[in-house]
């Protein structure tokens, strides 16, 4: 049952990894930019969460954010604040040092998980941690620019956010933690709704707005959050890394941009580091569920 629940895990978090990684291909399509990106996209993401959540529990939906509590509440400000951060941070700094500095976050969820809930952080597992962020390093150097402060502070912002809201979700594994993914979403959009004029926002942008919310956020943190259910806070973050992975592959299928040798040898220094993480847990006794 234990090697079921780690197996259902592992394929519910590459999946959601597979939903994140296609938000490059998507953007590419927009004419808008920026915030008014993060506001659409978070108020289609709370929609299509909030009518999976009604499909689902029909009657018991009041029960359901009851049951998530403050931990939800928590989970979905921590959420709302790595979207709104993410656009701040690629805002001040190039985007790939941003990127180096958001994949931090299985790093920030493993001492974290193995201080707040007492999770076994094994040398196999920081090694595949620090092995896999060399990858990501590799992966974005050629796009590496200046640090700024500000830029850096978001980058490192989002890191802490999402490997904190991992272990957040992990401490609540034994009930439904989707209504935090809709709070984030919400809170999100309610953040940023000053900041746009919504009417500006081309027509012919929101089939694409909506797939980002609906299918690359929404269905991508739904997937995510239910395999938190059976993995280790350090496990669930690593395998994340699988978005860095396939961005460049959807690039490279569907407009036939070819990565780069550098990005290529990255990727597979992180599926070489989720390896050796998988062939570990195998080897040694199950850790606490």
């Amino acid at each position: 049952m234990f090697a079921h629940n780690r197996l259902q895990g592992t394929l519910l978090v590459l999946a959601a990894a597979l939903c994140w990684s296609t938000a490059g291909i998507i953007v590419r399509h927009l004419e808008v930019q920026g915030i008014p990106v993060v506001f659409a996209r978070s108020a289609f993401m709370a929609l299509g969460v909030g009518l999976y959540l009604l499909a689902r529990h029909r009657g018991r939906i009041g029960l359901v954010f009851k049951e998530a509590g403050k931990t939800g509440v928590i989970s979905g400000l921590l959420l709302g604040a790595s979207f709104i951060m993410f656009i701040l941070a690629i805002t001040y700094m190039p985007v790939a040092n941003a990127y180096v500095l958001m994949c931090g976050s299985p790093l920030v969820s493993a001492l974290l998980g193995r201080w707040w809930l007492n999770e076994r952080l094994s040398p196999a597992i920081l090694g595949a941690i620090l092995l896999a962020l060399v990858g990501i390093g590799v992966m974005f150097a050629e796009g590496m620019g200046d640090m700024t402060i500000t830029g850096t502070v978001f980058g490192l912002g989002v890191a802490l956010a999402f490997g904190a809201n991992v272990v957040l979700l992990r401490q609540k594994r034994h009930i439904d933690m989707v209504p935090s993914a809709f709070l984030g979403g919400l809170f999100s959009a309610l953040a940023t709704l000053p900041f746009v004029e919504v009417a500006a926002i081309p027509l012919t942008d929101l089939p694409w707005l909506a797939l980002l919310g609906f299918v690359q956020l929404g269905a991508g943190l739904i997937l995510f959050v239910h395999g938190t259910r059976h993995l280790p806070s350090a496990e669930a973050s690593l395998l994340t890394l699988g978005e860095a992975v396939m961005a460049p592959v959807w690039v490279w299928l569907l407009i036939a941009e070819t990565p780069s040798p550098a990005t290529i040898a990255g990727g597979l220094i992180v599926l070489a580091a989720v390896a050796l993480q998988t062939i570990s847990k195998r080897q040694s006794p199950a850790s606490r569920e």
